[in-house]
């Protein structure tokens, strides 16, 4: 059954590739264990998120196996044209419509963050996100988040890096998001 499933998500995963304009998506392993998606806006599955720019996502061994502490955690880092602040409807509603897409939801996702401001002005978002499992369990999913927000002077451009688990925030997982290598870490300040 699981040979099924991961058959069927690589053709998913083949009929997204195609559906895009560009150099738009590519699963790989990387040398390490984790699993790297490329897309690049508008994203095939929530047109409606109108940045420009990409999303880098990774994740870690067992993401997709409900008997690993890893499952359903993965970070990834959204590089977008942008100059202004995010705030915190906006990125709800961009999760919204992003969950939406990306579990077939039709409108069943729900996002609340709140917004927090570091001593040198570095936003992060903490919050959940509830949809439902459309890939595994088949069931609803809740999703603990964290996102840093930067703006990236070298590339003029924001950097918002999603990290995304079941898991409580006390959790070991949370450690291991911290350790993905992401295109966007060269623009840290």
């Amino acid at each position: 059954m699981k040979k099924c499933i991961t058959l069927l998500m690589l053709l998913i995963s083949s009929t997204v590739l195609y559906s895009q304009d560009e150099e738009q998506l590519y699963v790989l392993e990387t040398p390490t264990t984790w699993k790297t998606e490329i897309f690049t806006f508008p994203i095939g599955f929530a047109q409606d998120i109108t940045y420009e720019g990409f999303e880098d996502a990774r994740f870690p061994e067992g993401w997709n196996k409900e008997d690993s502490p890893n499952f359903w955690s993965y970070v990834f880092a959204w590089s977008i044209n942008s100059n202004k602040e995010l705030t915190e409807n906006e990125l709800e509603t961009n999760l919204q419509i992003y969950f939406d897409g990306l579990m077939n939801a039709k409108g069943n996702t729900t996002a609340l963050f709140i917004r927090k401001i570091d001593s040198v002005g570095v936003s992060q978002f903490i919050g959940k996100i509830k949809t439902t499992d459309a890939f595994f369990t088949k069931k609803p999913l809740t999703f603990n988040v964290v996102v840093d927000t930067y703006y990236c002077q070298l590339q003029k451009k924001v950097i918002l890096i999603f990290r995304f688990s079941p898991k409580a925030f006390e959790s070991s997982v949370w450690n291991t998001l911290k350790e993905a290598k992401l295109r966007t870490d060269s623009c840290k300040s």
